[in-house]
């Protein structure tokens, strides 16, 4: 019994360092492999999300009676989508937080101007 354990890798002094090594690597990756599914997954549902109001500000702007309204919701679609890009092209959470930032900022001021003009 003594043998065995002493051939064994576990017991070797000199393959423990790479051992724990090679497991220490394979969790990273699962680790990461894991967390690349979830962002891909919030990215996808972001992007679904963005996608229905960009439908809905091309509908808007599809139907709008008036040539300001139908600018002001193609304006908006536009913005939309470059969010859209954005989220699509890049990684980087802050940046697409920012983007969504920036997004609401510009569709709410879109809609205020409407509003104090009485339309």
């Amino acid at each position: 019994m003594g043998k065995e354990l002493e051939g064994s890798a576990y017991l070797d002094p000199n393959r423990l360092p790479m051992l724990k090594h090679t497991l220490f690597s394979k969790k990273i990756r699962r680790i990461q492999k894991k967390f690349d599914g979830e962002t891909q997954a919030l990215r996808g549902a972001l992007i679904a999300d963005l996608e229905e109001l960009y439908q809905w500000a091309i509908k808007k702007a599809k139907r709008a009676k008036k040539q300001k309204h139908r600018q002001k919701w193609s304006r908006i679609a536009t913005y939309i989508a470059r969010c859209i890009n954005v989220i699509m092209r890049d990684y980087d959470a802050v940046k697409i937080s920012e983007k969504l930032k920036e997004l609401k900022r510009l569709v709410e001021n879109e809609l205020l101007r409407d509003r104090e003009k009485g339309n």
